[in-house]
């Protein structure tokens, strides 16, 4: 076994959200008279937490908002977030079987996310994942949020692993910095066949998430695709 220890992103990585995340900010911005984004234009802000998607969305739609205006608006953000989470949300191809065969094979698996605990956690139990997952930490906690290495070093303590057999798994540059910063390997998955992952300078790049439990497993080199 190459790697004992596999910490994963949720959102954008085992889980495509991206519709209900894109209709909660337009239920934001409509309600303060601003226009509505695109799903390509949301998609551009992978790995972002709330306060970072809801800056990124006013700055995209008029005034540059202050920090205070920002602050002011999070938590109607959150709550808009919360409430259309899981409408359109489902599973990347894939991922029931690579997290079977994971823990079937003996690693130990967690999940590390910017969004907030309480939601992420739902999530991961509509979509029928969170038997295969010991922890989860999330951007609201008391740990920092990605790219700080704090999360994936308390998740690789708990689980028992060391920098050597710990695997981050992402798909965003967030992820590939937070693994940096952690000194583990990181492997990004490109689930659309965009190849903008294989651009931001992680250890291994899979075309989907079948190739996980072959690297994880196997005795595979960095920097290639599988």
């Amino acid at each position: 076994m190459r790697f004992s220890v596999v910490i994963l992103d949720l959102n954008g990585t085992l889980v495509d959200t991206l519709d209900d995340l894109t209709d909660a900010l337009n239920d934001h911005l409509r309600s303060l008279g601003r226009p509505a984004l695109s799903v390509g234009q949301v998609a551009e802000w992978p790995g972002e937490n709330l306060r970072g998607l809801l800056k990124a969305a006013l700055l995209a739609t008029g005034p540059v908002p202050t920090d205070l205006e920002i602050s002011a608006q999070l938590q109607q953000f959150r709550d808009r977030y919360e409430a259309r989470l899981g409408h359109q949300a489902r599973l990347f191809p894939g991922i029931a079987e690579a997290l079977e065969a994971l823990v079937q094979g003996g690693a130990k698996l967690a999940i590390l996310t910017n969004k907030p605990q309480a939601a992420s956690h739902r999530l991961v139990q509509q979509m029928g994942i969170d038997r295969w997952f010991l922890f989860l930490l999330a951007g609201d906690g008391d740990v920092p949020r990605k790219p700080d290495p704090a999360g994936a070093e308390e998740l690789m303590r708990r689980c028992g692993g060391d920098r050597t057999t710990t695997l981050l798994v992402g798909s965003s540059r967030i992820d590939r910095n937070t693994a940096r910063n952690a000194g583990i390997r990181c492997a990004l998955i490109d689930h659309d066949g965009s190849k903008a992952a294989h651009g931001m300078g992680a250890d291994y790049v899979l075309d989907g998430i079948a190739g996980l439990p072959l690297l994880v497993f196997g005795p595979p080199s960095g920097g290639f695709a599988i």
